[in-house]
């Protein structure tokens, strides 16, 4: 275990609007790889990096548990966060380029396999504090129906926190893995929702069912909520991404009626 490095608080450059949160993981990936920040370099707070960097704190955490997945840094409860030493930072994440579309699929099924758990659990073990989260995260989803930046920003938050819920760290690692290609599968998706509905009343609905679930401590809402979104997933999918192979008839019953 390290301590902390003494000396002023690292800084970061205003990034890019677009692809915010790949911009910010890859500008701090690169300060740690080159050496600006060594082991030991204790990360300012998620307030200062978002003054810092432009962006909100949102995005800004959603970076930092992007670094925690791939092993380059730990945060500490109530100490804070901690560029790791190289030899704790070998972990090269999985990556999902646009041309690997069978493995969309596969993503979609397993994405929903491990939030099914992450659901049951988290409506058993939550905490108040965890639930005015998720609940404050479904707030903002309504109130950005017809943003499909801010309700992503929502959105992709509320997957992580539901996790933190599950108190399991492998669920919660796992989700912190796919979350990156899963954030740009739902982006391109919810762009295309908002093109034919008009609003992403659809999706807030979903995740208010899932809170709700977890609100009330039975599962089954959520499980059904999470159902409808992996199968609009699917469709979104099949229906855009080229080259994929036909589709087993065993992998249509699911989404029969939706």
């Amino acid at each position: 275990m390290t301590s902390g490095r003494r000396g002023p608080p690292p800084e970061l450059a205003r990034v890019r609007r677009v692809s915010v949160v790949d911009s910010l993981v890859e500008e701090m990936t690169r300060k740690i790889l080159g050496g600006e920040w060594p082991p030991g370099t204790v990360l300012p707070s998620l307030r200062h990096f978002a003054a810092s960097a432009g962006v909100s704190m949102l995005t800004v955490r959603e970076a930092v548990r992007t670094l925690q997945a791939r092993g380059w840094v730990e945060t500490r409860q109530g100490v804070g966060t901690f560029v790791l030493e190289p030899e704790s930072s070998s972990f090269v994440p999985w990556q999902l380029g646009a041309s690997d579309v069978a493995e969309y699929r596969e993503l979609v099924e397993a994405r929903e396999s491990i939030e099914a758990t992450i659901i049951a659990l988290a409506a058993r073990r939550r905490t108040a504090a965890e639930l005015a989260v998720l609940t404050d995260l479904v707030d903002r989803m309504a109130a950005a129906l017809t943003d499909r930046d801010r309700f992503l920003e929502a959105d992709a938050e509320f997957h992580v926190a539901l996790a933190e819920a599950a108190h399991n760290r492998i669920l919660l690692r796992s989700m912190l893995a796919i979350r990156l290609p899963l954030r740009r599968l739902m982006a391109d998706r919810l762009r295309e929702e908002l093109a034919e509905h008009g609003d992403l009343t659809r999706s807030w609905e979903d995740h208010r069912a899932i809170a709700e679930g977890v609100r009330s401590g039975t599962p089954e809402p959520g499980h059904t909520a999470l159902a409808r979104i992996a199968a609009r997933a699917r469709s979104y999918v099949d229906s855009t991404l080229p080259g994929l192979p036909a589709r087993r008839p065993g992998n249509q019953t699911r989404d029969a009626g939706r």
